[in-house]
């Protein structure tokens, strides 16, 4: 079998491309992106988050040969215990890995390699911002000073709602909307919203990068991005036409 650590678009793209999907085991970390793969016929999909002897337990019980790991470019710790069990058990190991967008920062913006590094720079700001680091990162703004001017964009799901209010963020800072969004709908956000700086992270193309990059240099605001944590892939490819042959020679 081959096991898909899946939960991003990239992964659904790969399934769709892929001849043998009944040799397809996903795992995704949410229900959420379990679901966006329900209507694709004889893969089998698990939603849970795994630790390290839940995922040898879960290779031996799969009798999986291959790991292809489509996670997010921030799912740190799923991608490491990946490759450390790989080389444990000798499985055959390829990420892939969204390319870095060209570079589009300028002298107003700034980028942070840890979060909490980021979150001690958002306190000392007096204006209006906008984070778009989606509903994991939420409880890391919890009791800042300047929560009020503090703007969240989530996935529109109770649960992460419910989740983003519990950190004490009022409804009116809390925009609930699904993706993917244009530069002219960012540029909007930020006109109706008084933003004068964007919190993204470094996801690249499918994530919506470029798009909020553009917005945020036409409206002058400051940029503000995490970038992605930095993981020694033993196999790593950016092209999902080149990931589905590799995969499929393996196989052969």
């Amino acid at each position: 079998m081959i096991w898909i650590i899946g939960g991003t678009k990239e992964s659904r793209d790969f399934i769709e491309q892929f001849p043998l999907k009944s040799l397809l085991i996903v795992t995704t970390a949410t229900d959420y992106g379990a679901k966006l793969l329900e209507d694709i016929q004889e893969i089998k999909v698990i939603a849970k988050r795994m630790n390290k002897e839940e995922i040898r337990t879960f290779i031996d019980r799969e009798k999986i040969r291959i790991v292809v790991d489509l996670s997010h470019p921030y799912a740190k710790e799923i991608s490491e215990n990946a490759i450390d069990i790989s080389k444990e058990k000798k499985l055959f190991y390829i990420r892939f890995e969204r390319k870095n967008l060209e570079n589009l920062s300028d002298k107003n913006s700034k980028e942070f390699t840890d979060i909490d590094d980021l979150i001690r720079y958002i306190e000392t700001l007096d204006k209006n911002i906008l984070v778009t680091l989606g509903s994991n990162l939420v409880e890391k703004f919890k009791g800042l000073k300047n929560l009020k001017n503090i703007y969240f964009r989530v996935l529109p799901k109770w649960e992460i709602l419910k989740k983003v209010e519990e950190c004490g963020v009022l409804p009116k800072n809390i925009i609930a909307m699904q993706g993917p969004f244009t530069k002219e709908m960012n540029t909007a956000m930020i006109k109706q919203l008084n933003i004068r700086a964007l919190v993204t992270k470094d996801s690249g193309t499918t994530g919506g990068e470029k798009e909020k990059k553009e917005g945020a240099q036409e409206c002058e605001v400051e940029l503000i991005t995490l970038i992605r944590p930095k993981i020694d892939y033993p196999f790593q490819v950016s092209n999902l036409e080149e990931l589905n042959s590799l995969v499929f020679e393996y196989i052969k």
